[in-house]
């Protein structure tokens, strides 16, 4: 992944030298071709599904979104990119608010989804969900988010999930999973980029399913289930704020 994100930079930018969302960010205004930002990362072999590169999606939703969130009113996708899964989740609720940091982004998004009444962009600072107001959403989703994301700010999203979740509502998280086979692989190879670095902004953070279940309990929510075997380089934790 980071060597594919570096051809994207090219020469003239460090990545490292980029924070998380100034990185995106550049990711998107360098956005080319008729597919929709983000369908670059369907490749069954690096994510360890075994679907076809146009079925990721489909997979994921008919596996992990639809068994666990059914519908809802309100659903809050953090980090939509170009809309990878905001088609699939679209479906599933009658209003979604999308959230990102990268203005540009936000706006492939709203031309991806024109005309479309249900869903609500957000420009976020980096630092939580401060526009979405209190108990507002009935779900929260991140897919392909806190993989990359170091482990300070996937708490303070976590507590922010807890903040935005109406009583009762339900979060799916997905994220690293570094002592998997496919997680391991990853790490080996991200090392030449990393160490005595700056952590570049597509390289994945460090994350286990006994970490992600401490994050997600002292930010004050209950962890309902982690699977392994879905996306196996991968986890994903369904989590619930208390009624």
């Amino acid at each position: 992944m980071i060597r594919r994100l570096l051809a994207r930079l090219g020469t003239a930018t460090d990545p490292n030298a980029l924070t998380t969302s100034e990185g995106w960010e550049h990711y998107a205004r360098g956005h080319r071709g008729s597919a929709p930002l983000g369908d670059e990362w369907n490749v069954p072999a690096e994510l360890g599904v075994d679907v076809a590169p146009d079925e990721v999606v489909p997979h994921v939703d008919r596996i992990v979104i639809a068994p666990f969130l059914g519908t809802c009113n309100t659903i809050v996708e953090i980090g939509p990119g170009g809309g990878r899964f905001t088609r699939v989740l679209l479906a599933r609720c009658r209003r979604l608010v999308a959230v990102d940091t990268s203005p540009t982004m936000l706006d492939l998004l709203r031309a991806r989804f024109a005309g479309d009444e249900r869903l609500a962009c957000v420009a976020l600072d980096g630092t939580g969900l401060g526009p979405v107001g209190d108990a507002s959403a009935d779900a929260v989703v991140a897919f392909d988010v806190f993989v990359h994301l170091p482990a300070w700010d996937v708490f303070s999203y976590l507590r922010e999930i807890r903040r935005v979740l109406r009583p009762g509502g339900k979060a799916i998280v997905h994220h690293g999973n570094v002592f998997s086979a496919l997680g391991w692989a990853n790490f080996l190879d991200e090392i030449p980029y990393t160490v005595n670095r700056h952590k570049p902004y597509g390289a994945f953070a460090v994350m286990t399913p006994e970490l992600m279940r401490g994050f997600v309990e002292r930010a004050g929510l209950e962890v309902v289930a982690c699977r392994t075997d879905v996306v196996r380089r991968d986890a994903i934790t369904f989590a619930r704020k208390a009624g």
